[in-house]
């Protein structure tokens, strides 16, 4: 994944004893989409010297993967595992909410739904605080802090700026990876723009 487009790397078959093997050797700590047939795809972290191992069923389109071997990669397993039970409810709520529609109580129903939106975006934003407060030195943080719920990301540098400047601290750890520079460039033109306001 590079700043603006994800660049492929490398492709492979699957055998026919349902194991993959390909490698890539990393200058920096980064992020790469591993996608699969059908559509399914993993966001992973992965530093040179990792050897990471992943286990599922391709058949099974809503299975779980199971990763090992990449601490990154699985606290980003793990965050990615926990917004899928919001993203579910969220789902279902909208079902329901098309269901009503055009009933004498989908005002209240509508009403109702909205409340619960709320909340479950209020669980998805303290997750994601969480996750930051835990990690604030990985790079799995990055793209907690930039993850959409939705339209646009949970967590806004209007609302939330601690976090985004408590990840400008990924610079003394990392002071050459892109994602890490580009976020501290964003991070400096907001706060310029918020010292010196254009008319």
């Amino acid at each position: 994944m590079d700043l603006k487009e994800v660049i492929p790397l490398d492709s492979s078959n699957i055998g026919n004893d349902g194991k993959i093997k390909f490698s890539h050797k990393p200058d920096q700590p980064g992020f790469y989409f591993l996608k699969f047939p059908g559509g399914k795809r993993i966001v992973l972290l992965l530093k040179r010297g990792e050897n990471l191992f992943l286990k599922g069923d391709l058949k099974e389109p809503s299975s779980d993967i199971t990763i090992s071997g990449s601490e990154g990669s699985e606290l980003l397993e793990g965050f990615f595992h926990a917004t899928l039970k919001n993203k579910i409810k969220i789902d279902s709520i909208k079902r329901a909410l098309c269901s009503k529609e055009g009933s004498e109580d989908f005002l209240r129903f509508s009403m109702a739904s909205d409340s619960l939106f709320f909340r479950i975006s209020g669980d998805q934003k303290k997750l994601e605080k969480d996750f930051i407060d835990r990690n604030p030195h990985s790079l799995a943080s990055l793209i907690v802090l930039n993850y959409s719920f939705g339209p646009k990301p949970v967590l806004t540098m209007e609302e939330d700026l601690s976090y985004y400047q408590k990840l400008t601290g990924l610079y003394r750890i990392y002071p050459k990876n892109k994602h890490v520079l580009f976020h501290l460039a964003r991070v400096s033109l907001f706060m310029k723009n918020l010292k010196n306001p254009m008319n």
